[in-house]
């Protein structure tokens, strides 16, 4: 018994270190495969700093498509339930 204790805890905590991306075959590559460059499941609007050289035209354009994505993301969501 103590050796299928020990069995399940070792596949328990090989596949955590696997989830966070450590290397326990020994080859020094990363097994993460998360990329920063998602975007984000909520969509953010950005610093105005960033849009201070745009027209307005590609200003309210940007804001558009923004508003368009908060849209499409609060279908259904949280956000139409009262």
């Amino acid at each position: 018994m103590f050796e299928n204790i020990q069995k399940l805890k070792n596949y328990e905590l090989t596949f955590a270190a696997n989830i966070h991306g450590v290397d326990l075959n020994g080859t020094g590559e990363n097994t993460n495969n998360h990329t920063d460059k998602a975007e984000p499941a909520v969509p953010l609007f950005g610093d105005p700093e960033d849009y201070k050289h745009l027209s307005e035209d590609e200003r309210e354009a940007i804001t558009a498509k923004m508003i368009g994505k908060h849209k499409n993301w609060s279908n259904g969501g949280i956000l139409n339930h009262g």
